[in-house]
Order: structure tokens, then C-alpha cells, then sequence
């Protein structure tokens, strides 16, 4: 993705003296995925000013601390008319206490030092299935649809070298799923695969190893969900697999 595109498609605002702070200390992990702006507390945030922020962005990302007030009145605002432009929006917010105000947004997820890996791996590679870059792409209207409910959530992320089995694979996946405090809804599963080009000896092979994946993932879900998947090839000639799973 180039950086005309990756402008014009997803965006990450840190928001407070807390959320820039968090958005400094990922900002290696994610720069390449989108495009970066910081606000603090004493910035006037009119609606043109919000309007200039969402301009050709389809996927917003909030760094923040929802125990400063000002800054949720800024997310908030942000969020109200991200809504209006059916832009899909996303809180990572940095206090393990539950909102006591209402917070704006289409998803928030609770970010902390155990967490923090999984859920960039799994926002990044949320970013790389929409792109045209993706071998096999999936809707940004099926991220809607898996993110925007009030229900929660549950994800995971790991990566693999090809000696691996596939029950080994399924196994530890399982076994380090995040969920969010609410119950699920059992709707809809996104299986994010991203494969070297090495992984497999070509292309058959490589379809054949992903079916038989994906169908062991399926046996595995304890819901009867919708499953998507998306495909992304990587160059790098490391023989590994890289797999994340977002339910619903």
C-alpha cells in the first residue's frame, strides 16, 4: 500500500496526552497500515476541523484514556460524525475500567501490555484483507457487519513455521483467544490468513493446506457462525503462517 492509499483508507488519531503517548509506542507496527494524527486536549475540534480528519478514510482507529474527560469529548465528537459518514470506527482505550459515559464509537477494546501484540497483529491484518493487495479480500461491509454490534468480541493471533500441524495450529489459537467482558452474539467468524510464499511448494499446495485449514477451524467453533476468510501472500521467504480469527 502506498501512502496515497493508505491515507485515504485508514487513519489512527491519538487523542490526550495518554492516547498520543500510546500511539508514539506503536507507531512502528502500524505506520505502514495507515496514516497518523495526533490531538491534545487544548486543540479546537470544530466540525470542519473533523470533516478534514475523515476525508477519504474509510477505517478509523482512537487512542486514548476514557478517564480524561477531555478527551472523550473529543473522541466522542469524532466518532458522532464518523458515524454520519458510515466510516467504521474503533477505540483503543488505554483504562481497564469500564466506561461510566457513553462512548461514540462503533467498537472499543480495552488495550493493556498483555493484549497489546495480539490486537495490532490482528488491526493490521484486519487492514491488509480490505486492500486490493490481498490475494483473497474480504468486504469492508463483512468488518462492519462483524464489528459494529453491540455484543462482544473475541480474537486471536499466532504465527507458525510449516512443520506446525494443523491441530497444533487450531489448538493454540483456542487456547489464546481474547474476549471482551460481553456475551457474543455467534454471528459471524473472520479468518485472517496471512502465508509466505514459501510456505508451500505452489499454488495448488497452497490451496489445498489453506482449505484443509479452514475446515478445521470450522470443526473447531463451538458457534454455527458465518465464516469469511481473506488470503495475503507475503515475500518474504520465511516459510511461516500467520493466522487471526475475530468472532462475534
Amino acid at each position: 500500500m502506498n501512502e496515497l492509499e493508505k491515507a485515504q483508507s485508514a487513519k489512527i488519531i491519538g487523542v490526550g496526552d495518554y492516547g498520543i503517548k500510546l500511539l508514539d509506542s506503536i507507531t512502528e507496527k502500524i505506520e505502514h497500515n495507515m496514516d497518523l494524527e495526533k490531538i491534545n486536549i487544548n486543540q479546537e475540534v470544530d466540525k470542519d476541523y473533523v470533516r478534514n480528519l475523515l476525508d477519504g478514510v474509510d477505517v478509523l482507529f482512537l487512542t486514548y484514556n476514557s478517564e480524561d474527560k477531555k478527551a472523550i469529548q473529543i473522541v466522542n465528537a469524532i466518532g458522532y460524525m464518523a458515524k454520519e459518514r458510515r466510516v467504521l470506527n474503533i477505540g483503543l482505550d488505554l483504562t481497564v475500567k469500564e466506561n461510566n459515559d457513553e462512548i461514540s464509537l462503533n467498537r472499543e477494546f480495552k488495550i493493556n501490555d498483555e493484549n497489546l501484540d495480539t490486537l495490532l497483529n490482528i488491526i493490521n491484518m484486519l487492514l491488509d484483507s480490505i486492500s486490493d493487495s490481498c490475494m483473497i479480500n474480504i468486504d469492508l461491509s463483512d468488518l462492519k457487519e462483524t464489528l459494529c454490534t453491540e455484543q462482544g468480541i473475541k480474537y486471536s493471533c499466532c504465527e507458525f513455521d510449516k512443520t506446525i500441524n494443523n491441530d497444533d495450529i487450531i489448538k493454540e489459537l483456542l487456547e489464546t483467544t481474547v474476549k471482551t467482558t460481553k456475551e457474543l452474539s455467534g454471528k459471524k467468524e473472520v479468518i485472517l490468513v496471512e502465508m509466505d510464499s514459501n510456505y508451500c511448494e505452489n499454488e495448488s499446495e497452497m490451496l489445498v493446506s489453506l482449505n484443509e485449514l479452514l475446515l478445521k477451524i470450522q470443526d473447531n467453533r463451538e458457534d454455527t457462525y458465518e465464516g469469511i476468510f481473506s488470503l495475503y501472500i507475503r515475500e518474504k521467504n520465511e516459510g511461516r503462517i500467520k493466522i487471526g480469527l475475530v468472532y462475534n
